[in-house]
């Protein structure tokens, strides 16, 4: 594909349907599909993080307008750079949380759609981990919970749990403080181990 198209549509209403025309194209790969979606907060780079990732300076639709860009769910089939006999499938979601929406329930299921499609699963953010971003990530876990409830597997067993949960990938964007928690310098993923700790009296689902 020279340029991304849409394959979900986002109409005014809320409404999402599927756009034939990338049905068409999909069905013309014969190779195996290697999916990356991308989800997060509006206006945060995330298509410009997918077009560095498919090796373009343009691609995936970006700007500089508090408006978002992205409306639905936009697709871009390239050949996979490590892989011959794959194809790269791109996946650039419309922004969560903008203003313009009047509930969350849209990019819930923008949110449901880009996990259930992706073979990796990139979330991203910026700036340090907040409470918003530990909800979306719940989120992750208890769509994972119904996928394994309805195909029948009740074991919590983390071999059985990578069945039904793509590859995930938390991008923090525009980090700039010091990574030290009680004066202790930590590493990166010391920090999110933290974050993702319960914390006394908080319940996050």
């Amino acid at each position: 594909m020279e340029s991304p198209i849409a394959l979900v549509v986002n109409s005014p209403d809320g409404s999402l349907s599927v756009h034939q025309p990338a049905v068409d194209l999909l069905k013309t790969i014969d190779q195996a599909l290697v999916v990356v979606a991308i989800i997060g907060k509006y206006r945060t780079g995330k298509s410009y993080l997918l077009n560095r990732l498919a090796g373009k300076q343009k691609g995936f639709e970006i700007g500089g307008r508090v408006q978002s860009e992205t409306k639905g769910i936009w697709m871009w089939a390239l050949p996979h750079p490590r892989m011959e006999d794959c194809c790269l499938l791109l996946l650039d979601t419309e922004g969560l949380g903008h203003v313009e929406k009047g509930n969350e329930s849209n990019d819930n299921k923008i949110f449901a759609l880009a996990f259930l499609l992706s073979s990796m699963f990139v979330y991203n953010s910026k700036g340090a981990i907040d409470q918003q971003a530990l909800q979306d990530i719940n989120y992750v876990t208890e769509l994972t919970k119904i996928i394994r409830s309805i195909s029948g597997e009740e074991d919590d067993h983390g071999e059985e749990f990578m069945q039904y949960f793509p590859g995930f990938v938390w991008v923090v964007r525009d980090f700039c403080l010091e990574l030290k928690i009680n004066k202790k310098e930590v590493t990166a993923d010391e920090y999110l181990e933290d974050a993702l700790k319960l914390k006394e009296g908080i319940a996050l689902c």
